[in-house]
């Protein structure tokens, strides 16, 4: 090997060296972090975000808690969480100015957490929705989540709410009980005493 072809390739070794040190110190600096966004016109008064044990409910650490002004945002960072023995969500304490307070979920959290949460209210088609993505390592992965872009839309009177998937969810459908389930006489579930 000539002079010039190994100094080309130490090069060329040096250079995708630098690449995957750069990689992995922009993935440890951007892990750990949460936004919420509150791109609507009405005012949170108080939004409480913890991460916590699905099956338990049992609250692991609180990621915020304060008011959230219509058209402002709150980031901040928290620390790596491990899912291992039980599966985890997202749980929301939410209050809209004027209303009364909503408890949400969202996401299925397994394993290790030390990514991204980022959340967005929103209005659309004449409803406030909230979207939220919790992602982690480089390239953005939900596998360990199950929160991919979940959308949720609330009732009009803004103390209710539900999943959003492929259209408006009408509240006055399920004024009570029996109407919900009048709606969902369809679904066959399996008796779990039956073997």
């Amino acid at each position: 090997m000539s002079k010039k072809a190994k100094i080309i390739t130490f090069s060329v070794i040096g250079v995708i060296l630098a690449c995957v040190i750069v990689l992995v110190a922009i993935e440890g600096f951007s892990g750990r972090k949460y936004t919420i966004k509150n791109n609507t016109d009405k005012n949170i008064t108080n939004i409480r975000l913890v991460l916590e044990l699905a099956e338990e409910e049992t609250e692991l650490q609180e990621l915020y808690d304060g008011p959230l002004n219509a058209g402002s945002k709150v980031s901040g960072s928290f620390k790596t969480e491990d899912f291992d023995l039980d599966a985890g969500d997202l749980g929301i304490y939410l209050t809209f100015e004027g209303g009364e307070t909503m408890f949400l979920f969202d996401g299925y959290f397994e394993g290790r957490f030390d990514g991204k949460i980022n959340m967005e209210f929103y209005q659309e088609e004449g409803t406030y929705r909230l979207k939220s993505t919790a992602s982690s390592g480089l390239f953005g992965s939900t596998e360990n989540t199950g929160l991919d872009e979940s959308v949720i839309v609330f009732s009009d009177a803004l103390d209710d709410w539900d999943y959003i998937d492929g259209g408006v969810i009408d509240f006055e459908d399920w004024d009570d009980e029996d109407d919900y389930d009048d709606d969902y006489d369809y679904l066959d579930f399996e008796d779990d005493d039956e073997e």
